[in-house]
């Protein structure tokens, strides 16, 4: 039998700073219609257009995940849509009075919070789950990202390393689920160095970035302010990412990722070859 597809049971809702725009915007998540898929709203535009969280409304952005439909645009949605890859949810509207999902404390946790305090039922229609028949790789200056065919979900494993830093390498692997994404995943940080700082700054990134929403290390890995919440937190929030961004092909894929020192550059890059090589998976016995 087909899994059944899964939305949250209630609205809830969610006010915080940008960490690009620096101004507060408010968020809203409403349960979503079987097959519907997750869709993002611009409440605060007129018309309130709608942004379907698929990879045909990616825009090339720095450093972010952005959607474009016509004119409306959300920003950082990588964070929010990771919450709902790793908490197995399928239809979602996300209603938005801003441009980008608010910052948060620069993960995952909070987005994945509000989902679990919303409530997580079935619905009637079933899912589609799907794979790979053979790997699919992407390699682009030194990274590399491939995709095997799995029957069990999504399992990934992360290599993380930065050459010219003295920063040591680190490497994470998960089997996810909703109680490995919670306990593992969800509360990585987004980080920036501590020297690339001026750089986005100057390029209109990181109005809103506090030491509160965004770690900022030194080229060894110290945090400049604050602990770490895991010693190899930098590459489970890598992991954090790719799911966030695969997410944008839709629910229910089962597939291994490997991934060595890659970013959303790449993780695009992936997406765009499996949209023409998943294949369904037979339903289980």
């Amino acid at each position: 039998m087909k899994p059944l597809q899964r939305t949250i049971q209630k609205p809830v809702e969610f006010t915080g700073v940008g960490v690009n725009v620096g101004r507060e915007v408010t968020l809203r998540l409403v349960p979503g219609t079987p097959g519907g898929g997750v869709v993002f709203i611009r409440t605060d535009l007129p018309g309130s257009p709608r942004i379907a969280a698929d990879p045909q409304h990616v825009v090339p952005k720095l450093r972010r995940t952005v959607l474009r439909q016509g004119e409306a645009e959300v920003q950082m949605t990588e964070h929010v849509l990771a919450a709902v890859s790793g908490l197995d949810i399928d239809n979602l509207i996300i209603e938005l009075k801003g441009p980008e999902l608010p910052a948060c404390d620069g993960s995952a946790r909070t987005f994945a919070k509000l989902l679990n305090e919303a409530g997580i039922v079935e619905q009637e229609q079933p899912r589609t789950c799907l794979t790979v028949r053979e790997p699919v790789t992407v390699a682009d200056e030194g990274s590399t990202l491939t995709a095997l065919p799995s029957t069990g979900g999504i399992t990934i494993s992360y290599t993380l390393e930065y050459p010219h830093m003295s920063l040591p390498s680190q490497h994470f692997e998960i089997r996810l689920s909703p109680a490995t994404f919670l306990s593992e995943l969800a509360p990585a940080r987004t980080f920036v160095f501590q020297r690339e700082a001026p750089a986005l700054l100057a390029s209109g990134l990181g109005r809103g970035a506090s030491l509160e929403n965004t770690l900022v290390l030194r080229d060894d890995g110290t945090p400049v302010y604050g602990q770490l919440r895991f010693p190899d937190e930098f590459a489970r929030h890598k992991v954090v990412d790719l799911l966030g961004d695969l997410r944008l092909l839709g629910s229910g894929l089962s597939l291994r990722l490997v991934a060595e020192r890659t970013g959303h550059a790449q993780n695009f890059q992936l997406i765009a070859k499996l949209r023409e090589s998943l294949v369904e998976l037979p339903p289980h016995p």
